[in-house]
């Protein structure tokens, strides 16, 4: 007899409660993600991970998934806000995120890291603060912006968030003062700052620069040799190409952002942010993972339409660099992964490289179905072979021939048990 396999739930304190848990399951007539396409075929998993189906044992519970298309886990390459509760974790499972880098925050506790490595939360890596200049991006964002929107902010000053939510690094001296610290605060990889590196030698002091400039890129390799000397990587968030081709010549292991991701306001400002394919070439031998998060410019944009602001002439040749500079790293053998900058699902990352024609539905559905096992790659994640770890979805619709169709989740399992929402809170 087919029986549903036992689910999981977490309570409004995030305790697991008691329950069977399901040791074994067999899941029947699936079509299973191979790389390249779907084919048919059955899944055993046995204490979180996948088994030949002869080793499930006769005890193992059996679905019929009814030709479900199983997919790997998503995963979200950047996004800053990560709740360590489970109506945040929540929030990226529901939408297929497993898996998730958060580049750039207030330093994380350990409590708060111990909450991502349970097997029914959202698995995350953070960075906590990043590595910046004085008056460098993100410096602006905490100390003046954020205190009007965040209560928990409020009447903090530079000197509350130094150290924490960022660290300067003006000097090899100051950069391996804040590695030390962010090694100490149990950061997962570093997340540095170029912003217009082209123009770092511009004066300092001018007050328009102030939140739009980031390290001197003299100090850029220094920064990621002495961070893989503390056994770190490096994500680096970029502006303009030249800012890429510095991130990638230093050996960055990923670029955050890629150029011409946000709004731009004139022509001069969109060619500094157009590459060309020798800046492909350099960005693809470098083996720099890319995350583009170019849905953000779009979003902005449709709500600019929307209220009747929008500059279509602009947009128009935003959207048409973003194509490009896509294609051209595609072509050179650069690889992507997905992410947002915000704690929106996937799906508008990538249905948006398929609208304005940077990738076919085909290389759209590959990049998002890859992501999580380059965020985390000493584990055997979005596999299906004995031995990787039973983290998958069930979709009623077949991405293959339409990339909205990764919107269509029915089934979320993580380390072999099938996930459900936490329980609302009671109305009060």
């Amino acid at each position: 007899m087919i029986r549903n396999v036992i689910v999981i739930p977490m309570d409004r304190e995030g305790r697991l409660p008691s329950r069977e848990v399901v040791e074994a399951a067999v899941y029947e007539n699936a079509m299973v993600w191979n790389g390249s396409g779907f084919q048919p075929k059955t899944l055993a998993i046995r204490d979180g991970r996948f088994v030949d189906v002869s080793e499930a044992g006769a005890s193992a519970v059996r679905i019929d998934l009814g030709g479900g298309f199983v997919v790997p886990a998503y995963a979200n390459a950047h996004v800053h806000i990560t709740p360590a509760s489970p109506s945040g974790s929540w929030s990226y499972l529901k939408n297929g995120v497993f898996y998730a880098w958060n580049p750039n925050t207030t330093v994380l506790g350990r409590s708060e890291l111990d909450f991502f490595k349970r097997p029914d939360s959202y698995d995350v890596a953070t960075s906590q603060g990043g590595i910046t200049e004085p008056g460098g991006h993100p410096e602006k964002l905490y100390v003046d912006l954020l205190p009007q929107w965040v209560a928990a902010y409020k009447g903090k000053t530079l000197k509350d968030f130094l150290g924490d939510a960022f660290h300067y690094g003006r000097t090899p001296q100051e950069i391996d003062a804040s590695l030390d610290l962010l090694k100490s605060q149990k950061a997962d990889f570093v997340k540095a700052y170029l912003l217009n590196s082209e123009e770092y030698q511009a004066p300092r002091d001018d007050p328009k620069s102030y939140g739009n400039k980031g390290l001197n890129p003299t100090n850029f390799p220094y920064l990621v040799a002495a961070a893989r000397q503390r056994g770190l990587e490096v994500a680096a968030h970029v502006e303009t190409a030249h800012d890429l081709k510095i991130a990638a010549l230093s050996g960055t292991a990923m670029a955050a952002h890629l150029p011409a991701y946000w709004d731009i306001r004139n022509e001069e400002d969109l060619r500094r942010r157009t590459l060309t394919p020798a800046d492909a070439k350099i960005v693809a031998q470098s083996g720099m993972l890319l995350v583009a998060t170019y849905g953000i410019a779009g979003e902005r944009y449709k709500a600019a339409e929307k209220n009747g602001k929008l500059d279509k002439t602009m947009s128009g040749r935003v959207l048409q660099v973003q194509a490009q500079n896509i294609r051209l790293l595609k072509e050179a053998g650069a690889g992507f992964v997905t992410g947002t900058d915000g704690s929106g699902p996937i799906f508008d990352e990538v249905e948006h490289f398929v609208s304005i024609g940077a990738l076919t539905n085909g290389e759209a559905l590959a990049v998002a179905l890859a992501s999580g096992k380059h965020l985390f790659p000493k584990r055997r994640i979005g596999c299906f072979e004995a031995g990787c770890e039973a983290d998958f979805l069930v979709l009623s619709g077949d991405p293959s021939s339409d990339i909205s169709n990764l919107r269509k989740i029915t089934k979320r399992v993580k380390a072999g048990q099938e996930l459900q929402a936490p329980p609302e809170k009671p109305a009060s």
